[in-house]
């Protein structure tokens, strides 16, 4: 799957025409029924905030309609490339583009194997940037967070601290877990190795122990299947939202139906920029709305 890896009196005119009421021409096709189908609605925001460079990268695949008869599949990413090292943007544009480009080779394929797609895609996009040239014995790394869905199946694949989250039913779920330091000292506290205050006095735990371009990557997520259902919505973000908002702020968002789906990354965006103005981070979301949307039939 890697492996390729006007005038007045016109005016007048017309608001006089406007007036009367439209017939149907003889022979047109009129509007027999409404029909309810379900959809993959996708959406997509980012911006650079207060930082000099873009570092994030984010690529979601067009919105479809489920069809009856054949396997329907949408994709999205967002990348996070590390500011502390060198070339982030570069690692982050790689990784979005290679992953991309993979999901286009499978997209409508029959029969795919999704969690090894992942699997492989991500320890080959890890071997081409641990590649890049170091610039004084620093190499390039991004974050990465990826899903498809197929049908009505739920996908995801993590590597770093970029988040997917799941909101169903008024309630909001992380997804993935946080590669960092932090995760690693949760694990000796649960394990009886560390005491809560112990870990808490631990400085750098938001040092990423995860990430594309580490070279040989073993730490990633790929979830099981879940079955999403009608009204669910996934999101995908950088840390420049979650370093801001709460669970509870971006649940708030995402569930409420006084924003419109198209509005509901851009509202994100903003709030989060409105929080944190003077040094904001690069910030992207990347949304997918599970829904059923009205199709018109026509007789003939």
């Amino acid at each position: 799957m890697f492996g390729f890896f006007g005038n007045k009196n016109k005016e007048v005119q017309h608001n006089e025409e406007a007036r009367i009421t439209r017939q149907p021409m003889q022979n047109e096709p009129r509007p027999s029924s409404h029909h309810m189908v379900p959809e993959l609605e996708t959406f997509k925001k980012t911006v650079v905030g207060s930082r000099e460079y873009q570092q994030d990268e984010c690529y979601v695949s067009p919105s479809k309609v489920l069809a009856a008869n054949k396997v329907t599949r949408v994709m999205a990413i967002v990348c996070d490339g590390m500011g502390g090292m060198a070339d982030g943007e570069k690692a982050s544009r790689t990784a979005c583009e290679m992953m991309k480009a993979g999901f286009q080779k499978i997209e409508k394929a029959k029969e795919v194997n999704i969690q090894e797609f992942f699997r492989s895609g991500i320890k080959a996009i890890d071997n081409v940037i641990y590649q890049f040239p170091k610039e004084n014995g620093r190499g390039s790394g991004t974050t990465m967070v990826a899903c498809i869905v197929e049908n009505n199946m739920l996908y995801c694949a993590s590597v770093g601290d970029s988040r997917i989250y799941l909101i169903s039913g008024g309630k909001i779920t992380q997804v993935t877990r946080d590669h960092n330091y932090k995760m690693k000292l949760d694990e000796m506290v649960r394990a009886g190795q560390m005491t809560p205050e112990e870990a808490a006095s631990k400085k750098q735990k938001e040092a990423l122990i995860s990430f594309l371009g580490i070279g040989n990557v073993s730490l990633m997520d790929i979830t099981q299947p879940i079955e999403l259902k009608l009204g669910d919505v996934v999101m995908l973000c950088s840390d420049g939202v979650t370093k801001i908002l709460s669970d509870e702020q971006i649940r708030k968002i995402i569930a409420t139906e006084k924003i419109k789906p198209e509005e509901k990354a851009e509202k994100l965006i903003e709030k989060t920029i409105l929080a944190h103005a003077k040094s904001q981070d690069n910030t992207t979301v990347a949304l997918i709305h599970y829904h059923e949307k009205e199709i018109k039939r026509y007789n003939s």
